[in-house]
């Protein structure tokens, strides 16, 4: 069964350090919704990104961003930083770097699990 995606936005003006790329990230436990037409995004993001959101959109040109925040899992393997886009729909998504710059692009299978590992910025 596939839940729907909450969409929802921070209260403020785009600009403001309360919304988007770089602002604080509260940390949660995940879920992965797969399947039917969705996958799911787990990027490992470089040290940069600890603490904070990242954002990706669909690679069709529409650029509506969804974002989430980067937290420390731990796993068997030991304590990593991650970022996971838990249930969407199969294609191609932009990673942006931040506000105005495109990163590297994913394709998110269906039923199935994509991963990316982010390297710092030079």
């Amino acid at each position: 069964m596939h839940t729907p995606t909450i969409n929802h936005s921070h209260e403020g003006p785009a600009d403001s350090p309360d919304t988007g790329i770089g602002t604080p990230a509260s940390s949660a436990s995940v879920a992965l919704d797969i399947g039917g037409g969705r996958g799911a995004l787990i990027i490992y993001p470089s040290e940069r990104y600890r603490g904070l959101e990242i954002e990706i959109s669909a690679a069709d040109g529409d650029h509506h961003r969804v974002h989430t925040g980067v937290h420390e899992r731990r796993s068997d393997a030991g304590w990593t930083l991650t970022a996971i886009f838990g249930s969407l729909p199969a294609g191609p998504y932009v990673i942006w770097q931040d506000e105005a710059t495109e990163g590297d692009t994913v394709t998110v299978p269906d039923a199935a699990v994509a991963e990316v590992h982010l390297a710092p910025r030079s």
